[in-house]
Order: C-alpha cells, then sequence, then structure tokens
C-alpha cells in the first residue's frame, strides 16, 4: 500500500516537470489507475439498458393483429351524393309512415 502512495506521489512530481501532453495524459491515467486500485474501486457501467423481451406470439396471433392493422389503415369508404339522397328519402319516407300511422 505504501509503495502505490509512493508512487502516486513520484507521478505528481513528474507531473510538474513533464512538457508534452502526452505525458501529461499518460500520467493522469496512471495516478488514476493507482488510485482506483488503492480504494478498490471497480468500473461499472453507468447505465445498464433495460432490454424488453418481445411477447410470445403464435404466428395465428401475429396475423391477425397485422390484419387488424391493415384494416384500420384502408381508406373509410366516401359516401356519394346519391346514398346520402337515399338515406335521407328512407327517413323522410319513415317519419311520414310514423305521422300517417298517428293520424288514423
Amino acid at each position: 500500500m505504501q509503495a502505490q502512495y509512493d508512487e502516486i506521489e513520484v507521478l505528481g512530481q513528474t507531473f510538474k516537470e513533464a512538457t508534452e501532453s502526452e505525458q501529461k495524459v499518460d500520467n493522469i491515467r496512471r495516478r488514476i489507475k493507482l488510485l482506483k486500485e488503492r480504494i478498490g474501486y471497480i468500473d461499472k457501467p453507468i447505465f445498464e439498458p433495460e432490454v424488453k423481451k418481445a411477447p410470445d406470439r403464435t404466428i395465428e396471433q401475429h396475423s391477425d393483429e397485422m390484419a387488424k392493422l391493415r384494416a384500420k389503415m384502408q381508406p373509410k369508404a366516401k359516401t356519394t351524393i346519391e346514398t346520402e339522397t337515399e338515406v335521407a328519402d328512407k327517413e323522410l319516407r319513415d317519419a311520414i309512415d310514423k305521422a300517417m300511422a298517428k293520424m288514423k
């Protein structure tokens, strides 16, 4: 343990004398490594992504879901003026028949 401490001190002194940036970077990395060893630090990932497993489905279930999605994506049938007038005529006929039934 004392040897690590002495080595860290020596590296600290040599850092002051280092002129090239690569020497300084190497010095700092070695000191960090020694300090981690001294305190027993273990590198762990900061974030462990959670892997979600897709639900187990049969081919039939998958096909059914795809068919439902395709049905939702289909364009809706456009109502034409003729179909709208037919519906309005039917409603009017039903209303007249109902009113005539009340009069009798």
